[in-house]
């Protein structure tokens, strides 16, 4: 196969890095491993288990927590205490049943039928390329990467713990084949090769305790992993990995304990496991496996001496040791105290600011990093509906079981009888010897408690029951439609929120697969596009288009455009037809065929019907004047403008102009874009023809009219022997059958007579 195609010559970079799982290069290209002396691995290998043993004390205390939270999400009870097996101990899902709802929402609003990525241009040249990269980046993400299993797992982990890490590096997954026109030799074949895009369990994340508003801020950060002893061998050939074949009995004894869990600190994991009714920790039946670090960190690397490198310097030797940080990945198998790999950060991401890869989301933007989540909001009203539901619940039970009183000596025997119909129990007397003790529930103020729980959470979270799609049982439940179209607004307001944050995460991680695009994709991807939402701005065949170098050579900020929801798709159809009865009645709109077409078409993509233009063909735009300006943002488009005979000259050639001085007034002493300008001045000097004709004929006009108003004064016929722009030929004087009809010959007969 073809190696990755090295970074356009802006900036200059070395070819992609193979820092992500099972990403195989070509042999002949660089795998970046450092090959520091042993004394320097061991070194830095033990600063990687300092880390993370001082890290994991402080991990842990927050894992605790958060397992409890998951707790609540899986519905797990807890054993019951001695003597009350039997009470109600009903788990409440009032955590799991909003978490449900927002997740629906916000996947929705992420994959819906009519999301999409837009691309918004940085620089000035950017703007011609600003459509193709959206639909780029929406077939990457919506179809090339297949993220809507993989994203419903770090929403959720978002929404019920606060925060959401995903390991995103480039990814070039292979398998062979035999090819049997090649004396079924192995062939590689590439299944999948672009951005990857991994959640991680929060056990797996291990961070120090720093104030910090982003994962690249802190001092390190460490993925823990598991693998396989053949992986490990595959990535040693990759560049991945080193040491691998020199350790690899240890590496294979290791990994033939077939441990799949720590002993400490993936206690979420632990809960999962013992919903699942399955223990990781020493399973008979499992794999080969080996638990990595892979430590994200700084570290000072030892000074390059004129014949090479210093060969050993204590961590703290400021004569030996370069005076600043370098940004590196260690691999670390903690289990038999070995490096298996170390690279340089700035070497494997050469073009990106934050060179860690990975990506983040957080619940809300409060100043902390670690926010709330849905679990830590919600859990205090769920215990307070646990302990209201089961109250009333035993209450239920004391009121519709009978309690009874009793003389010992009547002979009734309650560990023997039990109430129920047609029992007879032997006493002496029945009337006096066995009293029933009557117990009345009220349940109106369980149910109002109840209520007022509820009504806590609602303005928490915002999601009431019409939010859920439920109908409100409350006593100040809307009545009509105006009221619930109301408290819909309202309620969608809190939730705004959220959303707004949702947006502004989503924008991060798609510049991070931009990113990942620009630098490690080879010189032309393909990606599937139709012509009708190319729209003629980039050439479409095959049933797709070529994202190219040069494509790829801008800056790019990216928006989510979210799918709108069934309430607002309702909404807008109910909209878009009032509005389409109104344009009915517009004479501007009904004697307008584009506007028509277009008013027409917004209809039937309300309704559903998305191929109106296919069944009645959009008309031509009337020939009008365009405002000047848009003229310069279709020019940054790459469309193309023309003059119009009814444009107003000065006026379009005052505000080109305006624009070209604007141009090169920009940093740089350019724009940018110098197709862009020299195609303005040329559409400048085209308005100054065209003002110039208009001027001559204006001129000749006025000429014409002069002399006919003085032939009149003169009481002449008005006939003018050269034509009336003075260029027409004269036939020789006495031929009356080539004299031509006048124009007007000041007779009033010669206007309404008979011929």
């Amino acid at each position: 196969m073809a190696p990755n195609t090295p970074l356009p010559a802006s900036p200059p970079a070395p070819p992609p890095a193979t820092d992500q799982a099972d990403a195989p290069k070509p042999k002949t290209q660089r795998d970046f491993q450092l090959k520091w002396p042993q004394a320097e691995l061991s070194r830095i290998g033990n600063r990687v288990l300092q880390d993370y043993r001082a890290a994991l004390s402080d991990h842990n205390r927050r894992i605790a927590r958060w397992a409890i939270y998951f707790r609540r999400w899986l519905g797990s009870v807890d054993t019951p205490a001695v003597g009350e097996e039997g009470a109600s101990n009903l788990p409440v899902p009032y955590i799991k049943w909003n978490i449900l709802t927002k997740w629906a929402k916000e996947m929705d609003a992420l994959f819906g039928d009519d999301a999409e990525i837009v691309a918004v241009p940085v620089g000035a040249s950017d703007y011609k390329r600003d459509k193709k990269i959206g639909k780029y980046m929406s077939w990457r993400v919506f179809n090339s990467m297949k993220l809507t299993s993989r994203f419903c797992e770090f929403v959720l982990r978002k929404l019920l713990f606060g925060r959401s890490i995903a390991y995103a590096p480039w990814k070039r997954d292979t398998f062979e084949v035999l090819n049997p026109q090649r004396d079924y030799q192995p062939e590689e074949v590439v299944d999948y090769e672009g951005p990857e895009f991994e959640p991680l369990w929060p056990d797996d994340w291990i961070v120090p305790v720093e104030e910090v508003k982003s994962l690249h801020e802190f001092s390190f950060v460490i993925r823990r992993y598991r693998t396989t002893p053949d992986k490990l061998l595959k990535g040693e050939e990759d560049g991945r990995y080193q040491g691998i074949t020199k350790n690899w009995d240890q590496i294979l004894a290791l990994a033939q304990r077939g441990m799949q869990r720590a002993w400490e600190g993936e206690e979420i994991k632990l809960e999962k496991d013992e919903m699942e009714g399955l223990q990781y920790q020493r399973p008979l039946s499992s794999g080969e496996s080996v638990m990595v670090l892979e430590w994200y960190g700084q570290w000072r690397p030892l000074r390059k001496g004129p014949r090479g490198g210093m060969s050993d310097a204590s961590e703290w030797d400021t004569k030996r040791r370069e005076m600043t940080h370098g940004e590196f990945v260690v691999r670390y198998i903690l289990d038999l105290n070995l490096c298996i790999g170390i690279q340089d950060l700035r070497e494997l991401y050469p073009t990106k600011k934050h060179r860690r890869p990975f990506v983040e989301a957080s619940m809300f933007k409060d100043g902390r990093y670690w926010s709330a989540g849905m679990a830590e909001l919600l859990i205090d009203l769920e215990d307070e509906l646990r302990v209201n539901h089961n109250q009333a619940t035993e209450a239920g039970q004391l009121a519709m079981t009978p309690m009874f009183g009793y003389r010992p000596a009547s002979g009734a025997n309650p560990d023997t009888f039990k109430v129920e119909p047609g029992l007879f129990i032997p006493l002496d007397n029945p009337q006096t010897d066995v009293v029933q003790i009557k117990i009345s529930a009220n349940m109106e103020i369980a149910q109002w408690k109840e209520q007022c729980v509820l009504a806590y959470g609602e303005k928490l979270t915002g999601q009431g029951d019409l939010q859920m799609g439920r109908q409100s049982d409350r006593p100040n439940a809307p009545r009509t439609v105006g009221q619930t179209v109301s408290l819909l607004e309202e309620g969608n307001v809190r939730i705004s929120l959220d959303t707004k944050v949702l947006r502004e995460d989503m924008a991060g991680v798609l510049a991070h697969f931009w990113d990942l695009e620009y630098m490690f994709s080879p010189e032309q991807t393909f990606f599937r596009v139709t012509e009708e939402d190319a729209a003629g701005l980039f050439p479409v065949n095959d049933g797709g288009s070529m994202l190219t170098m040069d494509d790829r050579d801008g800056r790019y900020d990216f928006r989510l455009q979210f799918a709108n929801s069934v309430y607002s798709r309702e909404a807008k159809k109910q909209q878009a037809l009032a509005r389409y009865q109104l344009d009915l009645q517009n004479p501007l709109i009904v004697q307008n065929a584009p506007a028509l077409w277009e008013v027409t078409n917004q209809a039937h993509e309300a309704l559903g019907d998305p191929n109106f233009g296919d069944m009645v063909p959009k008309p031509p735009k009337p020939d009008a004047s365009v405002d000047p300006k848009t003229e310069w943002v279709e020019l940054l488009h790459g469309e193309d403008i023309h003059v119009n005979p009814q444009d107003n000259d000065l006026l379009h050639m005052i505000r080109h102009m305006r624009d070209l001085k604007a141009a090169e007034a920009a940093p740089g002493g350019a724009t940018g874009d110098p197709d862009s300008v020299k195609k303005m001045a040329l559409h400048y000097h085209e308005h100054i023809q065209q003002l110039q004709q208009k001027r001559l004929q204006q001129a000749v006009v006025e000429q014409a009219v002069q002399a006919a108003q003085a032939l009149a004064g003169a009481g002449k016929p008005l006939a003018f022997p050269n034509g009336l722009f003075g260029n027409a030929p004269q036939e020789p004087a006495g031929n009356p059958a080539a004299t031509g009809p006048a124009i007007y010959s000041g007779h009033a007969e010669d206007l309404h007579g008979e011929s």
